[in-house]
Order: C-alpha cells, then structure tokens, then sequence
C-alpha cells in the first residue's frame, strides 16, 4: 500500500470517528430535547361527585311516653310492630284511678251543692240589702260563703278533669302511623310520669332520609333536587339512590371545621334499608353527557422554558388554553371555554378543537427538575 493511500485510510477513519462521536453526544437518548406527554380530545360523560358518609335514619321518629305514673298492666306491641295513630301501645293499672276519679265526682257534687244554696241565699240577701231590710255585715257575710263555695267548686272540677286525664291516659296510644323501632318497658315495671320514652315509633319506613354533613368549601355546589348515589356495608354490591331534600343552614362547627347537614331523600319501598346504617353518599354535582373535553393534565400544563412556541395564549382574555402536539418541535396555544369539571376531565364549550386532536399534558426531558415540574400528576386522568 502506498503512502498516499495511507493517509487517505488514515483520514477517512479519523472522520468517521468524528461523526459517530458528534452522533453520540448530540442524538444520544436523554438529550436535552423534551418529550411531550399528550392525550386524545374526545367525546364522553362529565359527572362530579362530592363524596361524604351520613346515617340512615327514618322520615319522622316519635319517642313515647306515659303521661301519667303507674304500673304497667299490658302491653300490645313489642318490635317492628306495625302500628296507626290512636292505636293501644300499652296500658296501666286502672283501679287506683278510677277510685280517685270516683271520688272526685263525688267531691264535685258536694260542692256544687254548697255553691247552689250559697248563690240563692246570696241573690236574696242582696235584694234585701238594697231595701235596708238587712244589714251590711250580713251581706257581707252572705256574699263571702257565696265567693267560698264558687271557688271550691270550680277547683273540684278541675281536680275531676285531672283524675278523668289520668284514667283515659291509662291507655298509652302511637301519635302516628308506623312502626315500634324500640319498646323499653315490661308488664308489672313502674313508669313516671314524662319519664323515659316507653316507645319509639318510626314513621312509614318505605321513605327514610340520610342525614350527612358537606363541608364550606363544597357546600356551594349542592342544590336541592340534585341525584344522589350511596352504598351500605350490608348490601356492598347495591348501589342506591336518592334526592337532596334539604340543606341546612345551622353551621355545624368542631374543631374549627365547618359543616352543614345535607338531608338526602331515600326510597325504600323493599324494606331493605335499616335505621342507623352508615352510607357512603356521592352528591351528584354534574353530570352531562356525551360532551366534548380535554384532560385536566391539559389546563395546567405549561410549557418549559425551552419550549419553542409559535402561537402564545392571550394574556388579558378570561379563557382557558391547551397547548396542541408540536409539529417540527413547535407548541401551538389553543383558547378554550370550559363547562362542568370531574376529577380527570373538563368540558369544552367553545374553542377551536376537534375531537381526536392530541393535547399536551405533560414533558420530559434530560433536566429532570424541569420535567418533574410539568409532567402531570400521577392519578389525575
């Protein structure tokens, strides 16, 4: 081999060399060149939840109690036993009151008696006084008994109403129609007077309500009349529904925390629904169908700051943007209206975006503290 061959051996080797180092330090994977994370523009549902727990608890509930103190004689419910109003829940003792009621008949009678021969003799002793046949002090006299005995009189009828109180209240009655939730007393047990519920009896309990708390910073969004979906333990494979029905506006507050009590409606025609079971509640506070949206990953996405960008957002307008896949390393802005919002999605109002288009929603590149900052968050969409 020639000299001159040599060198041109030896030149060619050298350039290539060259060109497979410039290769590896500029084309290598992990340049400082940004991947762009994008997703589709597509046509779906948007529903938002606020998400909270609550009890089930019946409509209207009415604790019972005896109206008068005694012993029980009988009882005519016991649990779960379907009731209406003015129907016998349980009865006391009677002798002992109807003895007292007895007597105050009596005392009335007596009484009355006074009062009557009182009020005659008093009648004619003022027409005498007013001719000057009689004297003052007589008067006097005949008008006090008249005044005694009326007293005495109506105070014994009074003490009749109470006794004849007592024994039609022997009788311990449902103030509603529905069903015995709970019976606290036996036959022979000694009861006060307003002491402890004897009963309590639950109003139609094919319709209950769930009683839950939303916070301050979603009450906002709660409206009566919105769809509501919940979950027992007893039934974990149930989904069932209801209706908002009342918001409260009493504050509740603990620890700083501010709630308010939101009264769902429930229908529980199949009786499968208990008092006291805990419900996980989703308050539905959108829900729109077939609608077009972008991933929310896109609103937050902003692009690095080597980023070449051929068409920038506009700064003073209220809108929202996405930024569109690049095309020769180029982002594109795109102003859009949005509508309702879930936890991955947001509906597209207006804007120029067509369903199938690839938005960007994240980056990275070799400058990890760069691409950590934009990449999306993990669970968002």
């Amino acid at each position: 081999m020639s000299l001159s061959n040599n060198k041109v051996l030896i030149a060619t080797v050298l350039l290539v060399a060259l060109v497979v180092l410039i290769s590896f330090r500029y084309l290598k994977p992990g340049s400082n060149e940004a991947v762009y994370i994008t997703s589709k523009v597509d046509r779906n549902d948007i529903t938002s939840y606020i998400t909270t727990t609550g009890n089930l608890n019946p409509i209207k509930s009415i604790e019972v109690y005896s109206q008068v103190s005694g012993i029980i004689n009988k009882l005519n419910v016991d649990f779960n036993s379907e009731v209406n109003a003015g129907d016998p829940l349980a009865e006391l003792y009677k002798d002992l009151l109807k003895t007292e009621v007895e007597s105050a008949q009596a005392q009335v009678r007596k009484t009355q008696a006074d009062f009557d021969q009182a009020k005659t003799l008093f009648e004619n002793d003022k027409s005498l006084y007013e001719k000057r046949l009689i004297s003052k002090e007589e008067f006097d006299s005949s008008e006090k008994r008249y005044a005694s005995t009326r007293a005495a009189f109506e105070q014994s009828q009074v003490l009749l109403k109470k006794a004849e109180f007592n024994l039609k209240n022997t009788v311990i009655r449902s103030p509603i129609d529905g069903v015995v939730l709970s019976r606290n007393v036996e036959c022979g047990q000694v009861v006060s007077a307003n002491g402890k519920p004897l009963f309590i009896v639950a109003q139609n309990m094919s319709q209950m309500k769930i009683d839950t708390n939303v916070s301050e910073k979603h009450i906002g969004k709660v409206k009566n009349g919105q769809k509501v979906n919940f979950t027992v333990d007893a039934y974990t494979n149930d989904v069932f529904e209801g209706v908002v029905s009342q918001i409260r506006n009493a504050p509740n507050i603990t620890n700083n925390i501010v709630t308010y009590n939101v009264v769902v409606s429930v229908d529980n025609s199949d009786w499968k629904l208990k008092p006291g079971m805990t419900a996980e509640v989703n308050i539905v506070v959108a829900d729109k169908k077939d609608v077009l949206r972008v991933p929310n990953a896109a609103l937050r996405f902003v692009p690095p700051p080597s980023a070449n960008i051929s068409s920038r957002p506009d700064l003073n307008s209220n809108d929202s943007h996405v930024w569109l896949r690049p095309k020769s390393g180029e982002l594109v802005s795109v102003s859009v209206k949005t509508g309702k919002s879930d936890d991955a999605y947001t509906e597209v109002l207006e804007g120029d975006l067509k369903e199938g288009q690839e938005v960007v929603v994240g980056f990275s590149s070799q400058n990890t503290s760069e691409s950590n900052q934009y990449l999306p968050q993990p669970g968002r969409f």
